[in-house]
């Protein structure tokens, strides 16, 4: 853990982060790892070194521009930063706060955007020219082969364990390894798209959801795809295995997931098949409210339907397979049950119209019984 990670942890315990509201209290991590992060980075400066040029610099760069950042987020980045700048006690401290609160209208500007202030009004090539000149190598596409890609897989897997970007989340190595390799090999699997190859849609469709269909996945793990992809991304983009853009588009397709991923992670995985089927009717222009409606068009669709839950589903084909033997086992077994139950009933009935009718005597018995 480096000094700044542990000034966080120390400003997380401190009366500085009580006296926040709720919501603030909620982003504060966050916010203060990012922009340490940036200001690191962009500016080469230490969280007890900032100024005023360098705090409004950032506040409106890569800062803000991530697309997955909410209101709720950029409402609390100044009381945060201004509370942390206090918990330091730095020399400059009534500077640097006046530099936020300059800042704060531009910063919100970007934040809607979701860009940078320097893309917001086309001074890219501005922003480039007042950036330190760096020589930097251009880097090199990699040529993806199975054994790199494992290569890929352990590197993260170690990485869950030490590096920071993976702390303060719910699940533990073990379930969050599980949540990460499975995105990453379902990606390659299902969709044929390496870390630099994604496409929104195919992050969209394995995320949100291919994995809520895993049989072997827990609903905690459901819960926290989002944090945990969000984490992935993060790591990747800092490590280089994803560039600024793989980086956007990542955060870009679980920007509004949470609330989905929540809501399957309530149902049992029948009624996440269903809701999937309704997801997928209505975003053909179909009311899923009107029972009939949606009918009529599954009625007319059967093939379309079928196609997307089969692509859903095919990683799992083997589970499905046997769970299909499975129930049509059962509804032999209840078959054979029924007939077995009827058969009995039929011999019964059968038994009993027979006593109903009675002895019947000869004749002579007859006239013997009168006899007595």
């Amino acid at each position: 853990m480096n000094e700044q990670e542990q000034h966080i942890d120390q400003f997380l315990t401190s009366s500085n982060y009580h006296q926040l509201s709720a919501n603030q209290q909620k982003h504060a991590q966050d916010i203060l790892t990012r922009f340490n992060n940036q200001m690191a980075n962009d500016q080469h400066l230490t969280d007890t070194t900032w100024t005023p040029e360098a705090v409004k610099a950032v506040m409106v760069g890569e800062f803000i521009a991530d697309p997955s950042l909410t209101n709720q987020f950029g409402i609390a980045v100044v009381p945060v930063l201004r509370a942390y700048q206090e918990f330091l006690k730095v020399d400059n401290l009534a500077e640097v706060v006046k530099a936020m609160e300059e800042q704060r209208t531009k910063m919100n500007e970007c934040r809607k955007a979701h860009k940078t202030w320097a893309q917001l009004h086309g001074d890219e090539e501005r922003e480039e020219e007042s950036a330190p000149v760096q020589e930097t190598p251009a880097k090199e596409k990699v040529t993806w082969t199975p054994e790199k890609f494992k290569d890929l897989l352990a590197n993260i897997q170690q990485a869950i364990k030490t590096d920071p970007h993976f702390n303060n989340l719910e699940l533990d190595n073990v379930e969050l390894n599980y949540v990460v390799q499975e995105f990453l090999e379902l990606m390659v699997q299902e969709c044929a798209e390496y870390p630099d190859q994604w496409t929104f849609s195919n992050l969209q469709r394995v995320l949100g959801m291919m994995m809520p269909l895993d049989p072997h996945i827990s609903i905690k793990q459901i819960h926290n795809i989002v944090p945990s992809a969000q984490a992935l991304f993060e790591y990747m983009k800092q490590n280089d295995y994803i560039d600024m853009d793989q980086y956007k588009l990542g955060l870009k397709a679980i920007a509004n997931m949470q609330p989905s991923e929540d809501m399957l992670a309530s149902l049992n995985r029948d009624e996440r098949e269903t809701q999937l089927v309704l997801s997928f009717i209505n975003s053909n222009g179909i009311d899923t409210d009107d029972a009939d409606v949606a009918e009529a068009w599954m009625d007319d669709h059967k093939q379309e339907v079928a196609d997307f839950m089969r692509g859903l589903l095919n990683p799992w084909g083997e589970y499905e397979r046997k769970r299909l033997i499975k129930r049509q086992r059962e509804m032999q077994q209840k078959q054979q049950q029924q007939m077995a139950v009827s058969d009995h009933t039929d011999s019964q009935l059968k038994r009993k119209k027979k006593s109903l009718q009675g002895i019947k005597f000869s004749k002579k018995a007859r006239r013997k019984l009168r006899r007595r």
